[in-house]
Formats: structure tokens, sequence, C-alpha cells
């Protein structure tokens, strides 16, 4: 007498403590995307004549200010490595790769720029940013979290520059070159 059993033949779940590989890779290659495109608009921007500005408050070197604008592009392109690659996401992916091109743009444009000319524009950023982080966070939330030190630094950047273009600006400005009236 013969019996029947079904045969199992489902591809094997992956563990549940298992290690993504592919996604390990692609999350990696996304950070540094973003360090290698800076890089050649770095090169570019050299062989005009245009050396970078950053920024670095408080007196620290610009040095430090260079360190965290480059793990702030590493940490919006692991962003955009994060987002899933769903139709739904087109939106939040056009507006990340459009913040990490203003981004990276940011230190080249700011050498000619006065206080206040600079301060809108990192407060135009810092607005554009936050479009990009409301669709972005929900998309992924994760990848919303690594675009706030960004976000961080632009808006305190934003604030400062507003705050002192108002203190050194008229009718606001501190009279410094005060005479007395002739006698």
């Amino acid at each position: 007498m013969a019996t029947a059993r079904v045969l199992n033949i489902a591809p094997p779940r992956p563990r549940a403590g298992a290690l993504d590989l592919r996604g390990a890779i692609v999350l990696l290659v996304a950070a540094f995307l973003p360090l290698g495109a800076f890089g050649l608009v770095n090169l570019g921007a050299e062989a005009l004549g245009i050396l970078p500005l950053f920024f670095a408050p408080f007196g620290l070197p610009g040095w430090m200010g260079a360190v965290a604008h480059l793990a702030q592009l590493c940490l919006l392109g692991a962003a955009f490595g994060l987002l899933p690659h769903e139709r739904a996401s087109r939106a939040a992916r056009l507006w990340l790769l459009v913040l990490v091109g203003c981004y990276i743009a940011l230190p080249f444009v700011t050498p000619p720029l006065d206080s206040l000319q600079l301060s809108l524009v990192c407060t135009t950023l810092f607005l554009v940013g936050l479009a990009a982080l409301r669709r972005v966070g929900a998309a992924a939330p994760g990848a919303g979290w690594l675009m706030t030190p960004m976000l961080l630094v632009l808006g305190f950047s934003a604030t400062m520059g507003l705050a002192i273009a108002a203190a050194y600006s008229p009718p606001f400005a501190l009279m410094q070159g005060q005479q007395a009236p002739p006698a």
C-alpha cells in the first residue's frame, strides 16, 4: 500500500538574525556616493579657482566644519540608501537628491555672499530640508532620523546668520562712530 505525502519545496526563509549583505552593501555605497560627488565638484571648482568655505561656529577651525559637512553628506547618502525602491517613495528620493545636490553646492556658493545673503540661502536650504524630511520620514522613518543632524546645523546657521545680520544692519545697528556735535 502506498502513502501520499505532501512535499514541501518552498524556498528557505532567512533566519531572524541573518545579516542582509546586499542591503548592507547598498547602504554603504549610498552613504559614500555624495562624498564622491562632492569630490568631483571640488575638483571642478578648484580648476575654476573656487575654494569651499565651511561653517565652523564658535571659533572652531575650518577643518572641523569640513569634517562635519562631509559627515552630514554621508548621513544624507545613508538616508537615501534606506529609502524603499517603490514607486510610492519616488517623490521622497527626488526631494532628497535635490537636497543633497544643494548641500554639496553650499560651500562653493558661500564665499562671495555677505552675512544676510548667506543666512537667506541657509534659511531656504533649511526649508527645502524640512520639506524633504517630511517626505523621506513618511517613506522611511530611519532615513528621516539620519537627516536631522544636517537640519540642526542648517537651522542653527540660519538663525545665527539672521541674528547677526539684524544686529549689524540699520536701523537696528549699534552706532559705532558717534561724534560730538560741533560747539
